[in-house]
């Protein structure tokens, strides 16, 4: 006796399934294309958030916080340079301030992202875990030095949180010197800047004008060494001058 076929899938189940993988699809592209910088079309964009593309006007100069105003004209100003090999650096639309977050110092004493206001930083966060991240050591590396002397201070941040010997020694081994050394070994500072939207992944790196606000954001890695990096950072410090 020949046996019965297999019930059918009703077509609402198949629907279903259909609709939750493209949803799943969707997701794994939004994710994707956050690590690069870029927002999906049509995204919100808060104050002290970035824009979704380098090419967005800067905010009315009537809809600047007032304590950001210096980091509003760098932004406006260094829009159009957020391209090339800093591509995925996406400009603030609305420069808000950066929380002041405290991390040690060279010397194990804290220090807060306060003190460096009045410069223009580049917040880096990485860890020897992180194959971008030792990339662009070296790279961050040369642009301090490329700087020295001007009003700039890159402010790479090392997160590991065991086997805390090993950050010095890989800086060492690849012999970076003009970097100074900050670490934060609980990783508080990464995990509040995922919390806030900013920290996607490694590396992540914050743009800061010296008023302490963020003018850029990148979630991943960069040619920190390339012209395209140093035309971004010295329109950065000539507007900052201004």
């Amino acid at each position: 006796m020949p046996k019965p076929p297999p019930p059918k899938r009703s077509f609402l189940f198949v629907a279903k399934a259909a609709l939750i993988t493209m949803a799943a699809g969707v997701a794994f592209l939004y994710v994707i294309g956050s690590m690069g910088g870029k927002k999906p079309p049509g995204a919100a964009v808060d104050e002290g958030t970035p824009t979704g593309t380098a090419d967005q006007s800067a905010a009315p100069a009537d809809d600047v916080n007032p304590a950001c105003a210096a980091s509003a004209r760098i932004a406006a100003d260094v829009k159009d340079l957020a391209k090339g090999e800093v591509a995925a650096m996406t400009i603030a639309a609305k420069p808000g301030p950066v929380a002041d977050y405290s991390v040690d110092g060279p010397d194990g004493a804290p220090v807060s992202l306060g003190s460096f206001k009045g410069k223009t930083a580049l917040l880096n966060l990485w860890a020897t875990w992180c194959v971008p991240c030792r990339a662009e050591m070296p790279a961050l590396d040369r642009l301090q030095e490329a700087f020295a002397g001007r009003n700039f201070q890159v402010v790479a941040v090392n997160i590991d949180t065991t086997r805390l010997e090993r950050p010095k020694a890989f800086l060492a081994e690849t012999g970076v010197k003009s970097l100074t050394y900050y670490s934060d070994p609980k990783a508080n500072i990464f995990f509040e800047m995922k919390q806030a939207g900013k920290a996607l992944g490694l590396p992540t790196t914050l743009l800061i004008g010296p008023d302490g606000c963020q003018v850029g954001l990148m979630n991943g890695p960069a040619a920190w060494d390339s012209p395209d990096a140093k035309a971004l950072i010295s329109r950065a410090l000539e507007s900052a001058s201004n």
